[in-house]
């Protein structure tokens, strides 16, 4: 009887968690799943703002992520989506006003001038959020990697 219960408690427990976590509003698929070839671009400006906002294009399990506002040589305002507050929050301070270089990419069903950052330098240090293939640090190790 204990077996049964304590079997019945870890299944009712894993159902929950699984239920509370919050798949994104995007396609099911990650940019990291599939073999299409992406573009990297460089990008580098001053940083305008840091702000954290509920993200419509976000396809993984968090409700807001941190959002990079880039104002370029050419005037040109860029927002950067940079990850999950809780994974990348830790290099967003004192950015602000800092002269910063990202590698970042686009997907097609982002908006113009919206970016997701893969790497981001700035006053001597360096944050790599994804990796070879674009999968974020975050992210679970089921899929293939470079680490």
């Amino acid at each position: 009887m204990g077996r049964i219960f304590k079997s019945l408690a870890v299944l009712v427990f894993l159902l929950c968690c699984t239920a509370y976590a919050q798949q994104g509003i995007g396609i099911p698929k990650g940019i990291a799943q599939k073999e299409i070839p992406i573009d990297l671009v460089e990008l580098t400006g001053v940083a305008q703002r840091v702000e954290e906002a509920p993200c419509p294009y976000v396809l993984g399990k968090s409700i807001s992520g941190m959002h990079l506002t880039l104002i370029t040589a050419e005037e040109q305002e860029i927002n950067v989506h940079l990850g999950p507050v809780w994974a990348v929050s830790i290099w967003t301070e004192g950015i602000e006003g800092q002269t910063v270089k990202l590698i970042a990419f686009r997907s097609q069903k982002l908006p113009d001038n919206h970016f997701i950052a893969k790497e981001l330098e700035w006053d001597g240090q360096k944050a790599v959020f994804r990796d070879g293939y674009l999968k974020p640090f975050w992210a679970n190790r089921h899929e293939r990697e470079i680490w």
